[in-house]
C-alpha cells in the first residue's frame, strides 16, 4: 500500500464567483474508513465507509457537525475508524487504523490487505472590517490566532508506506479588495503542537476572507514490520481566531460567528478549572464520609 495522502481542502467547496464573498460561510467535511482482505482461493473482501457534509450560507455551519464511520475485515484482522467534527472557527478530526500480521513463523503468507482512514473539513467566513468609530480607509490590521492540539502514534511512517500516520492543518486570512493575504500551512510531522499567529495590513471597510482546514491519515497493511497499529488524534482541535489591532473593530463573520480571541477555549484554564474542581469534589468528600463504605 502506498503512504495514504492527506488534504487541505482550503475551503475549496465553498469558492464563489469574486463579488459574492461580501455575504459567504460556510463549512464542510469527509471522512473515509476502508479495509480489505485477500485470501488465496477466496474472493477479496473490502468494506468502505465514507460521509460527508457541506453547509454554504445555511445556518447549519455554525453548529458542530460529526462525522463518524468504521470498517472492520476478518473479525480483528483489519480495523479502521475516522471522526471529523466541525463548524465555522473549529475544527476535529481522527483517524486510526489496525492490521495483523499476514505471515506465519515460517514466512508463508497467510493473507493479505490493508486498512486505511481519513478525516479533513474546512470553513470559510467573511468579516467586514469597520467599527471602533474609525472612518473609511483607516489603517488598521487583524492577528490570526491558530491554536492547534493533538498527537501522531510512533512510528508515523515505515519505508515504503506500510505505516503511516499524518496530520496537517492551514490557515489563511485574504483582504478581498487588497489581494493581500496571509498563509500558514502546518504539517504534524514538521511542526509542534501549540499556538501560531498571522498579522494581515487592510483597512476599515475591506472584507476579509477566513478560512482554516484539518486533516488526519493514517493507514497500515499486512506487511508493515514497526508496529500493527497507527493512528492520528487530533479531536483536540484546531480553533481559529482574530485579534483587530484597534479594541471595538468588528470580529463577527457574514455567518454570524463571533471569532474574537476571547472565545477560544484557552487548554491552561481548562486545565485549571479540572484541578479546581477536582479539589472541591475531595474537599466534599472528606467533610461528608460516604456512610457504608467496605471495611
Amino acid at each position: 500500500m502506498k503512504r495514504t495522502p492527506f488534504f487541505l481542502p482550503l475551503a475549496t467547496a465553498l469558492l464563489l464567483p469574486c463579488g459574492a464573498w461580501a455575504q459567504s460561510y460556510g463549512s464542510s467535511g469527509a471522512v473515509n474508513a476502508t479495509t480489505t482482505l485477500e485470501i488465496a482461493g477466496a474472493p477479496t473482501q473490502t468494506i468502505a465507509n465514507v460521509d460527508n457534509f457541506s453547509f454554504i450560507h445555511q445556518p447549519e455551519a455554525l453548529q458542530p457537525y460529526r462525522l463518524d464511520e468504521r470498517a472492520t475485515v476478518g473479525g480483528s484482522v483489519g480495523n479502521a475508524t475516522a471522526l471529523f467534527e466541525g463548524s465555522i472557527g473549529t475544527l476535529k478530526a481522527y483517524s486510526s487504523a489496525a492490521y495483523a500480521y499476514g505471515y506465519d513463523a515460517q514466512g508463508h503468507g497467510l493473507f493479505r490487505g490493508y486498512a486505511s482512514a481519513t478525516a479533513q473539513g474546512s470553513f470559510s467566513d467573511t468579516v467586514l472590517v469597520g467599527g471602533a468609530g474609525l472612518a473609511l480607509g483607516t489603517p488598521v490590521n487583524y492577528r490570526v490566532e491558530f491554536r492547534i492540539d493533538g498527537t501522531l502514534s510512533s512510528p508515523s511512517f515505515e519505508i515504503g508506506g506500510f505505516l503511516n500516520a499524518s496530520a496537517g492543518a492551514s490557515a489563511r486570512l485574504t483582504d478581498l479588495q487588497s489581494g493581500q493575504q496571509v498563509s500558514f500551512i502546518w504539517d504534524a510531522s514538521r511542526q509542534t503542537v501549540g499556538l501560531y499567529t498571522l498579522t494581515l495590513a487592510t483597512q476599515v471597510g475591506h472584507s476579509l476572507q477566513f478560512t482554516g482546514s484539518l486533516a488526519t491519515s493514517a493507514g497500515v497493511t499486512h506487511y508493515a514490520q514497526t508496529g500493527r497499529s497507527a493512528e492520528a488524534d487530533f479531536y483536540h482541535s484546531a480553533y481559529y481566531a482574530l485579534a483587530p489591532s484597534v479594541a471595538g473593530l468588528n470580529t463577527v463573520g457574514a455567518s454570524g460567528h463571533e471569532f474574537a480571541v476571547s472565545n477560544v477555549p484557552e487548554p491552561a484554564s481548562w486545565a485549571l478549572f479540572g484541578a479546581g474542581l477536582l479539589a472541591l469534589l475531595l474537599l466534599l468528600r472528606q467533610s461528608h464520609p460516604l456512610q457504608g463504605e467496605l471495611a
